[in-house]
């Protein structure tokens, strides 16, 4: 099995491991919330989610833990992950998962959380700025564009 394959299956077994362990109880309805009308259920859950968990920017990275940003950053690899496995190299639609995914092979979570941290706090005034949008522009975009190969090599099993 090639390196990167290697990687890419053990990264996902590891986010899936990860998000299992870490899978909530599921809960019933509050009796108030259920007789809620169908059209308001999306705003309000999205207002809720909003309430509990801020959107992330660099004035909640710069607060969080390394553990935090360390987790953050494996969700975000485990999307990706996932999605490239389900989607393959050339995807059938618009997707930014293999240029990342490329962009990041051979890259730990710890170097790309120094590539954050180090864009905010040379850049304090640009706080406001998404973590993710900092992850897009100053790790995966600011590399040029892995060469695809016109065979990609076979995967063994």
């Amino acid at each position: 099995m090639s390196r990167t394959r290697s990687f890419e299956v053990t990264l996902l077994a590891l986010g899936l491991t990860v998000s299992l362990a870490g899978t909530a109880v599921a809960q019933t309805a509050d009796p108030a919330t259920a007789a809620a009308p169908a059209a308001s259920r999306p705003a309000a859950a999205i207002a809720a989610a909003k309430a509990e968990l801020p959107y992330p920017d660099g004035e909640k990275w710069a607060a969080a833990t390394e553990r935090e940003k360390l987790a953050y950053l494996l969700g975000i690899m485990n999307m990706a992950m996932a999605e490239y496995q389900l989607t393959g190299v050339k995807p059938k639609y618009r997707t930014l998962v293999p240029r990342m995914v490329q962009s990041l092979d051979g890259k730990t979570l710890r170097e790309i959380m120094k590539a954050v941290d180090g864009y905010y706090q040379a850049n304090p005034n640009r706080g406001k700025r998404s973590i993710f949008e900092v992850i897009w522009t100053e790790v995966v975009a600011s590399k040029p564009a892995p060469s695809q190969p016109a065979n990609p090599p076979a995967t063994r099993q």
